[in-house]
């Protein structure tokens, strides 16, 4: 869900801001039914860049990736004889770890 919204919503701000930046060039050509939705794209465009500032897509891909690599990590290990009471503590470790540095 989260990778949807991210590039659906950059999808839309990289369009809507480049017909707002293009918006004196329309009003003479072939999009003149942009202009009047000039106003409106802008608030769309603003409100996306406040979103995707909150989302900060970043720093999640590169937490969710780091705390996938660290479960492979135990998984390939609980393979090789690690014992369930000491996977299930750091399991709880890496749980507690992505939470504190990937939700705000």
């Amino acid at each position: 869900m989260y990778g949807s919204t991210y590039y659906l919503s950059r999808l839309v701000l990289i369009t809507a801001s480049a017909v707002v930046a293009a918006g004196q060039n329309l009003s003479g050509g072939v999009g003149t039914w942009l202009v009047a939705w000039i106003p409106v794209l802008s608030v769309l465009v603003a409100s996306l860049t406040a979103l995707d500032t909150w989302l900060k897509p970043q720093q999640k891909w590169k937490g969710s990736l780091e705390t996938r690599d660290a479960v492979l990590d135990l998984l390939l290990r609980m393979d090789d004889g690690l014992g369930n009471g000491e996977a299930r503590q750091e399991f709880r470790e890496i749980k507690d770890q992505h939470r504190d540095r990937n939700i705000f």
